[in-house]
């Protein structure tokens, strides 16, 4: 649970309460420190519900980070493309998936990866983004919408000064956005996002580096 917060909020409470305690002798649960953590981050969230990044950015990208109902939606230009990427401490892989439908009606395009596992469930949100923009490039597909369910990659890519530690992998996703016509990231809910998810959680757990482009196991399909 620690990832999914705001990492300067958790910090600062961390640093508060190491003062506390030399200064005052004062001591704090640490789940209470955890569960104050929790509760800026979901205010943070709130106050950042909407976010639309125009020229004043580093990255001139349309971003939502408000979770957007997409189930019922049907009429769409261009291509819808859903990312995921899975990470687990105990395992050697990371997985990467996406699932990208179109708007013409085609079938559905799919690709799943893995890759040594990355140092945080964060890093590997970032690359499944990046390997997905790869591919839709080597398709040719310029206008795509992006939809992932992590609020902590959004928030990236709308404020990416905020999160230097990642500038290289917001370097790389800049200069690849300029392969395209149209181009957006939004916040979806997990439910809505199950294809991706499922992908990347299969092929996190193969024994060797794999990777499929529409070859997925059948047996991986839901």
């Amino acid at each position: 649970m620690l990832f999914r917060l705001h990492t300067h909020g958790f910090i600062w409470y961390i640093w508060k309460a190491r003062n506390e305690k030399i200064f005052e002798n004062v001591d704090k649960d640490p789940l209470e420190i955890l569960r104050l953590a929790e509760k800026e981050t979901h205010s943070r969230q709130e106050a950042q519900s909407e976010l639309h990044v125009e020229s004043h950015g580093v990255l001139n990208l349309g971003v939502r980070s408000r979770v957007r109902d997409i189930s019922h939606v049907t009429n769409f230009s261009g291509f819808r493309c859903f990312v995921d990427g899975s990470w687990k401490e105990s395992d050697q892989f990371s997985g990467l998936g996406w699932c990208c439908t179109s708007s013409s009606g085609e079938s559905p395009t799919m690709g799943a990866a893995n890759l040594r596992r990355s140092l945080s469930p964060l890093h590997i949100e970032v690359e499944a983004l990046l390997w997905a923009m790869k591919c839709m490039i080597g398709a040719d597909n310029q206008d795509v919408a992006f939809f992932t369910d992590c609020s902590d990659l959004v928030k990236m890519v709308s404020s990416p000064t905020e999160w230097p530690t990642f500038s290289v992998y917001l370097e790389e996703l800049q200069s690849d956005t300029e392969e395209f016509t149209n181009f957006s990231l939004s916040l979806i809910s997990q439910s809505a996002n199950v294809k991706a998810d499922n992908l990347a959680r299969k092929i996190r757990t193969e024994p060797h580096l794999i990777t499929y482009v529409n070859n997925i196991p059948r047996d991986w399909l839901v």
